[in-house]
């Protein structure tokens, strides 16, 4: 009878370390999130030429030691575009500063003119760069 007993035990052992290995590949993918952030500051010429790339350096804030740059998000209305950041957060232990990260924006006109980037600093604020495409 204990040898029965085993016999039907054994797989179930199996079936729970198989069951554990797929329980850790979910768990990474739980400590993965993405959050809009503000952005705290702006470097970027005045000018530009048209069809060349201009960088713009942008720094945004984030909440923890996990959070690095996920994308930008741009809104555009004309000449006049709007950009936020969404951070993306890698790690379930995180350490707790909140540091500055820096992420180059880069920005193509096609057409002479001037343009109005907006970079999000606040729910209400923003970081007005104007540009002169030549």
């Amino acid at each position: 009878m204990k040898k029965k007993n085993i016999i039907l035990i054994i797989p179930i052992i199996f079936f729970g370390i198989i069951m554990s290995c797929t329980d850790n590949d979910d768990r990474e993918d739980e400590c993965i999130t993405n959050k809009t952030e503000y952005i705290t500051s702006v470097n970027s010429p005045k000018t530009g030429i048209v069809n060349e790339t201009i960088n713009i350096e942008v720094n945004f804030g984030v909440s923890n030691g996990c959070g690095g740059f996920g994308k930008f998000i741009e809104t555009q209305n004309g000449n006049n575009k709007t950009i936020e950041v969404e951070a993306k957060y890698e790690g379930c232990i995180c350490t707790q500063d909140a540091p500055i990260r820096t992420v180059n924006y880069e920005f193509i006109a096609n057409s002479v003119g001037d343009y109005e980037l907006n970079f999000k600093s606040s729910s209400t604020e923003f970081i007005t760069v104007n540009l002169t495409i030549n």
